[in-house]
């Protein structure tokens, strides 16, 4: 039987055990066992530990084992754990049942549905829930959700950055004379963000000065819309195009702000576990993922389906073996929105047009926009337009994923001045086959056709040259290994304009995990010019960094022979390239390498091209690249490699006695790390999508506490992260504690609480059977030891100021408070 830390000192203490013998093995006396004390101290003993629903720890939880073994505990500290776990109901009838009140037994906590149990191996507590008070949760099949839990830091208030990539071309021989260098070219891209405002500009450096484009840019998270103001970035939907313009814009697009989020159409399935269970869930046929989950009720979202109809089957198998399954099936397709939601763009301005000294400004004043929603899961439409002084284009769209397949469409009418009225109308159909993910079957088909006189605003004239287009492509997998594709194109020529005719088939064969094959052969009639050609493709991989290419294409009488390659992650990672190229008046040789540095990217790539008549050089150059970024957070600076969204940029505390911080660090490779140029900088974050960083510091003094050694962020757009690796409170102590009598003070639980700041949040410790204690998080000064409130047996630690990391304090003795 596993004893307790208290049992075990009452048998140290010298209990007699409940039964014994003679030497000759028999029972002489058996008395009954007393019962396990959890608290032998003779008195309460404040205490805490982690609070675990299953096999999730949810944090840590504050309680009092009182001296006659009840468990107090303080509900500032367990709400917040517990109420994510339960459904609205009953958190918030809980809540009001336990307003007011500081501390509650288990066996009050018990009957308000909140069974707690005492977990003596890690002095926390166990929470088994009832599945009904649990909330109904959903679970990603998909495996593409990220669920953020624990502490977010906080993006700095004001942070931003300079982006610059250099470029030039050294020119060994060329088609004219002139050789050396070409004038270098700098393209800048800058940010600045404060309190959720962010300026933004680009700009090129060449033979002069050019800004490409200066906004505000302002994200309504909780609306999901982003506002802009200044040179806008139109999206386009159907036939209605897009043009650059100064104004303002308001867009809802979920990929930009809310990149996590599925908001396609999910099944509404549900079902409710007793148990801890295991749930295998097959997909036409094929079994797509095993997760393990917790007593609870659960939807289930995510799914990734083929589109049209989907055979979905859950298998769900408990620890005592029973086996449960749940069938359904659901029409899928990704263009689609679920039910309710709506994605939309409004951009209104002065046209913009580029020109060698940037961005000219139009008179015409012009706007555009789109609407898509979620009608029914199954169907989503939406409208789009784009006007300006010449006149108007306005268009409607659908999807609608049918029975029998996916089916699209894009309806548009226009009316320009100087050219007329028009209409366009595109349709598509998909349909994908097939009872397991070895032997998909892919069709689909496209018709469009554009009337004489459609056009878009700002076009001098209608350029469409055919009645109609269509096309059919089929894709067939073979098992694991092999694949077939087919397409047919054909254009109907209006007026003198020739038809075209297109037609291909690729099949494709893995051969082995090294080797892999593809044969294409095209017929094309273009503009009554006929060409027949067969291409060969062969990739050969020679290890898991490394492989080579070869590839002949008859119809373009071309010829290809490479290699590339990759080694390392992160800083001092680095990839090469080479290949020769043949055509029929030409044989070129190229060759690039790429670096990834601390603080900057770099690359470089050469190119020779030779006659094939005679054999001479007719272009041979040498280009240069680098590239890097210049980084505030608050009051810290640092150079980077490009950053071209959010970064995070981590320094290490003065403490730490300029030892270097890493982030990432894993085996011999790092992504980024301090010194001289300032703290690491992790350049790559995106906007909305969360990450974990981590941080280590191996020169650190001897037993110096980090912390947790990660943080976990969720960036907003074009924002800065500083984080301090690091603090004052970096000692760590070994001692040991004596009673008066000169005995260790055994299998002891105290906190330690610092003189001069009293407010700073005690710091809990443990001794072991001999008395000795370690305690990490001091910092030099006077910190006070104790058991509680209410003893007056206190120990003083005096913590040196020149403390490094690990400080051995010795023998401590109690003194009266």
């Amino acid at each position: 039987m596993k004893l307790l830390p208290w049992a075990i000192a009452i048998a140290a203490a010298g209990c007699v055990p409940p039964a014994w013998a003679d030497g000759m093995g028999e029972v002489i006396q058996t008395a009954p066992r007393p019962p396990e004390r959890l608290n032998p101290s003779g008195h309460d003993i404040p205490l805490g530990g982690p609070l675990r629903d299953g096999a999730f720890v949810l944090g840590e939880v504050d309680y009092v084992l009182t001296v006659d073994d009840r468990i107090l505990i303080d509900m500032d500290t367990l709400l917040p754990l517990v109420e994510p776990r339960l459904s609205t109901a009953d958190a918030a009838r809980i809540r009001a049942a336990t307003a007011g009140q500081a501390r509650l037994s288990t066996d009050a906590l018990a009957a308000l549905g909140l069974p707690l149990a005492y977990d003596p191996a890690t002095f926390g507590l166990v929470l088994t829930l009832d599945p009904a008070l649990r909330p109904r949760q959903s679970i990603s099949i998909a495996g593409s959700s990220y669920a953020v839990t624990g502490r977010l830091e906080e993006p700095a208030r004001l942070a931003g950055y300079v982006t610059a990539f250099l470029s030039t071309d050294y020119v060994h021989q060329g088609l004219s004379d002139s050789t050396g260098f070409d004038t270098p070219t700098v393209l800048l891209d800058s940010a600045i963000r404060y309190r959720g405002v962010v300026l933004e500009n680009e700009a090129t450096i060449s033979e002069r000065f050019s800004r490409d484009g200066t906004r505000l840019v302002y994200d309504d998270v909780g609306r999901t819309a982003r506002y802009t103001a200044g040179d806008l970035e139109p999206i386009s939907r159907g036939f209605s195009g897009a043009t650059s313009m100064a104004g303002l814009s308001m867009v809802r697009s979920y990929s930009e702000l809310e990149p996590q989020r599925n908001v396609q159409p999910r099944g509404q399935r549900t079902f409710t576990l007793e148990r801890a269970s295991t749930v295998e869930t097959y997909i036409n046929g094929r079994s797509v993922q095993q997760t393990r989950l917790e007593p609870g009720t659960y939807d289930i979202r995510d799914f990734p389906f083929a589109q049209g109809a989907n055979d979905v089957r859950l298998v769900i198998r408990d620890d005592s073996g029973r086996e449960t399954v749940v069938n359904f099936s659901l029409n899928f397709d990704r263009s689609l929105l679920a039910r309710g939601l709506a994605e939309f763009g409004v951009f209104a301005g002065v046209e913009s047009t580029p020109s060698n000294d940037g961005l000219d400004y139009t008179d015409q004043v012009g706007g555009s926009g789109f609407y898509r929603r979620g009608l029914t899961d199954e169907l989503t439409a939406g409208a789009n337009f784009r006007v300006n002084n010449d006149g108007a284009v306005v268009g409607t769209e659908a999807v609608w994923a049918s029975p029998i397949g996916t089916l699209g469409g894009d309806v548009a009418a226009s009316s320009i001045n100087g050219i007329g009225e028009g209409y366009a109308v595109n349709v598509s159909f998909e349909r994908t086959f097939g009872d397991s993910f070895s032997a998909v079957r892919t069709l689909t088909g496209t018709f469009q056709t554009v009337s004489r006189d459609f056009a878009t605003p700002g076009t001098l004239a209608a350029d469409n040259r055919y009645v109609w287009e269509a096309g059919l492509t089929y894709a067939h997998t073979i098992g694991a290994t092999q694949y077939v594709t087919t397409d047919a194109f054909y254009s109907a020529g209006r007026g003198d304009e020739p038809d075209q005719r297109t037609l291909r088939a690729t099949y494709g064969w893995r051969a082995s995990p090294r080797l892999q094959w593809t044969v294409e052969g095209v017929y094309e009639d273009r503009r009554n010019e006929e060409e027949y050609g067969v291409r060969l493709a062969l990739v050969y991989r020679f290890s898991p960094f490394s492989s080579g290419t070869a590839e002949v294409d008859s119809r373009r009488d071309r010829a290809r022979v490479g290699y590339q390659t990759s080694r390392g992650r992160g800083v001092h990672s680095w990839s090469a390239a080479a290949n020769i190229d043949r055509s029929e008046s030409a044989t070129g040789v190229n060759a690039s390498i790429n670096s990834v540095l601390n603080r900057v990217e770099l690359g470089a790539s050469h190119q020779t091209f030779f006659d094939s008549d005679g054999g001479e050089i007719t272009d041979q150059r040498t280009s240069l690249r680098a590239g890097a970024s210049l980084a505030f957070a608050d009051s810290a600076v640092a150079v980077s490699r490009p950053i071209y969204d959010s970064f995070a940029l981590v320094r290490a505390h003065p403490s730490l006695k300029g030892a270097q911080v890493y982030i990432d660090p894993r085996d011999e490779f790092f992504s980024a790390r301090s010194g001289v140029l300032g703290g690491a900088v992790s350049p790559e974050l995106s906007a909305y999508s969360p990450r974990v960083l981590t941080f280590d510091a191996p020169e650190a003094p001897p037993g110096y506490d980090l912390g947790a050694g990660s943080a976990q962020v969720l960036p907003p757009y074009r924002s800065g992260y500083l984080i301090t690796v690091g603090s004052d409170y970096f000692v760590s102590a070994v001692g040991q504690l004596m009673t008066e009598s000169g005995q260790p003070l055994s299998l002891w639980v105290g906190q330690a609480i610092e003189l001069e700041h009293p407010d700073h949040k005690p710091i809990r410790m443990f001794t072991n059977a001999s008395g000795r204690f370690s305690v990490q998080g001091l910092r030099p000064g006077r910190w006070r030891i104790e058991s509680s409130d209410s003893s007056s047996t206190v120990y003083y630690l005096d913590v040196p100021a020149d403390a490094q990391g690990l400080v051995r304090i010795g023998v401590l003795r109690p003194e009266t408070r």
